[in-house]
């Protein structure tokens, strides 16, 4: 997630931070596939029920991704009549047997999506039961190259193979019979696991059963009562231990089961224990800022799987390490992903955004304001140009998977949207009561961009339409340059806005803070900025020594340079009093305080003209010092009858 796409290497980029702390859902999820993605589901035939209850009861083993069993489904009708049960089904894997309320019946297929035509036609609100027998050997990926729903691979330095389940965002049809509708999520869920009992079987919810099966076989019988998206069902299988422990949430009437399985090799969970004991401080982190752990009936925990980077399995993310970062990344989708997911794949960072910025909260709390900000200009910096060159938060083409995962627009940008976002709001408590709020309104449910957008506006009483317009549905960010001057006891600050997409956003409109910075301390000024060209005033008695814009980076933006500009003040100084600056000079004097169509003229000790003009419609001039010996000089000005004389010396 460091780096950017290399040939067909796709690796992961929320942060921009070590490899050890990184988050690195992008680098699963931006992978090549076989097949178009799509908007919705494969057949608007599956709009034609709703899931209730899925039951997977399959066999796996970690040599291979070989799969065999069936899954059962319940299922009412929401169409005013349904003729056949249409599913998703890849066509690696071939179906035995298909029974419709317990009858078997005939099925015809166009690619993986698969037609059983049901006994008799159903009426909308009749309720049914599927049962899809198959077996088969599904195309094998390995996390990130080439990949499939199912992956099989080798944790080289624990010589540990696992195989585990990759789904997101098309994949789940790779390796069960299923209905891939983000909209349709299923109610509760069974995930039977049938493994050689040298191997450990994990997936989501609670663990009801080991249950013994004849040849030296186990199934696990894994359980969840909570509302759960297709993609997020998952398997992991391997040789691993079982490192559990209770834990206590403030809010929650019983402890909270932690539950990792860790491979089951000679120094392995010495090497992963503390960061994953860092688990527990995140959830009661999380539990504070988001509300409490929205699965916290059954449990929270990690599989190890040999990929680089995470996956926000409900309930037990499958993560390739214990890095700060990703486990932070991964904890925080329970609630953006999981509990509340994105209502369709334009509004992926309604998931990757948040948890991305989840990231910086944590270390915000625990390593210090400096290391997160650290990180929040890594993430920027991915963003600035040439970086930057195209492309939007909200997703413009679902049918590309990479365009869907890009690293930058989908996690990085998002993620500095939100701290923009916070810093417009400019109250924490209020800001995290809209994502508490927003969380608990589409709680096991899906949200839009515009749902948030509404939620934001709501409790903000803020009209928010333009900051959500240019950051989230536009493209690119501003490029500011800050110009400044102190004329006594006034500064005078300019901020010429450009963006790197003026066809899309010509100028971004959003408060900004200035900083005067004195000898001894520091005055931080947040300012409106809705042009290109702005300028400010400020009075100071004490002399400034330079000036900062956007200190805390609160803002995404290029900065092109903060520069002295004496030439500001010629339109800016009300006194009558004519004020030169500076006076002595080596270059040019910069005259404020004069009226408008003033005619001047400047001569030298001898009394001869030197230099000469008017003013026109600027409340002063510019005389540049070229070809002047060194020595004193005297301006005369004359305007309505009244003249005034200022002696100028060059140096």
């Amino acid at each position: 997630m460091v780096k950017i796409i290399i040939s067909t290497v796709f690796i992961c980029w929320v942060g921009w931070v070590t490899a050890q702390e990184q988050s690195q859902c992008s680098y699963l999820k931006m992978a090549e596939h076989l097949y178009a993605a799509k908007n919705t589901v494969a057949s608007a035939d599956e709009d034609k029920y709703d899931v209730r209850y899925v039951m997977l009861d399959i066999s796996l083993n970690n040599d291979n991704v070989n799969i065999a069993g069936n899954v059962f489904t319940q299922a009412v009708v929401t169409a005013p009549q349904m003729d056949a049960y249409v599913f998703e089904l890849d066509t690696l894997l071939q179906i035995d047997s298909v029974l419709i309320d317990e009858v078997k019946t005939n099925v015809s297929s166009q690619g993986f999506v698969r037609m059983a035509i049901l006994p008799q036609p159903l009426s909308a609100n009749q309720s049914f039961t599927a049962q899809v027998y198959y077996h088969g050997t599904p195309k094998t990926g390995n996390g990130f190259f080439d990949r499939g729903g199912m992956n099989n691979s080798v944790a080289d330095q624990w010589n540990a193979r696992v195989t585990y389940t990759l789904s997101e965002p098309y994949m789940s049809k790779d390796w069960w019979p299923c209905k891939q509708s983000l909209q349709d999520k299923i109610d509760s869920a069974a995930i039977w696991i049938t493994v050689p009992d040298s191997l450990k079987a994990g997936s989501n919810g609670l663990l009801r059963n080991i249950t013994p099966i004849q040849g030296n076989e186990v199934r696990y019988e894994w359980h969840t009562s909570y509302p759960i998206a297709y993609y997020l069902i998952s398997a992991s299988v391997g040789k691993y231990i079982d490192y559990s422990k209770k834990v206590k949430l403030q809010g929650a009437t019983d402890s909270l089961l932690l539950q990792d399985y860790i491979y089951d090799r000679v120094g392995a969970l010495d090497f992963y224990k503390n960061g994953l004991d860092s688990t527990v401080q995140m959830l009661q982190f999380f539990s504070d800022i988001f509300g409490l752990y929205p699965f916290y009936k059954e449990k929270y925990g990690h599989c190890l799987a040999p990929l680089s980077g995470g996956m926000e399995h409900q309930t037990m993310s499958t993560c390739g390490n214990a890095g700060t970062g990703l486990l932070a990344h991964e904890l925080a989708h329970q609630w953006f992903g999981d509990w509340v997911t994105c209502a369709t794949w334009r509004d992926i960072w309604i998931n990757e955004g948040f948890a991305s910025y989840a990231e910086y909260l944590f270390f915000e709390k625990y390593r210090g304001r400096d290391i997160a900000d650290a990180r929040m200009r890594r993430t920027h910096a991915s963003l600035l140009p040439p970086n930057s060159a195209w492309g939007s938060v909200y997703v413009d083409d679902t049918t590309n998977v990479n365009r869907i995962f890009d690293g930058r627009l989908s996690y990085n940008k998002p993620s500095a949207v939100l701290h923009t976002l916070r810093y417009v709001i400019n109250n924490d408590s209020l800001f995290f009561a809209v994502l508490k709020t927003f969380l608990q309104q589409h709680a096991n449910a899906t949200a839009s961009t515009e749902d948030f957008i509404q939620t934001t506006q709501q409790l903000t009483k803020l009209d928010l339409s333009t900051f959500f317009t240019q950051w989230i549905y536009k493209e690119g960010l501003p490029i500011y340059r800050t110009e400044w001057v102190q004329v006594q006891d006034k500064v005078y600050v300019r901020l010429l806005q450009q963006t790197t997409h003026p066809q899309s956003v010509a100028c971004y409109k959003t408060p900004i803070d200035i900083r005067l910075q004195y000898d001894g301390g520091d005055t931080t000024i947040r300012v409106e900025n809705d042009k290109n060209l702005q300028d400010y005033s400020f009075t100071s008695k004490r002399k400034v020594r330079g000036v900062v814009l956007d200190p805390y980076n609160y803002i995404l933006n290029a900065d092109t340079g903060i520069f002295i500009n004496t030439a500001l003040a010629i339109n800016n100084v009300t006194s009558n009093e004519v004020l030169v600056i500076p006076n002595p000079t080596t270059d040019r004097w910069v005259i404020a305080g004069v009226e408008m169509d003033a005619d001047w003229y400047l001569a030298d000790n001898a009394g001869r003209v030197v230099k000469s003009g008017n003013t026109g419609g600027n409340k002063g001039m510019i005389i540049e010092t070229d070809g002047l010996s060194s020595g004193m000089y005297v301006l005369h000005i004359t305007n309505n009858k009244e003249k005034t004389t200022v002696k100028l010396i060059k140096q």
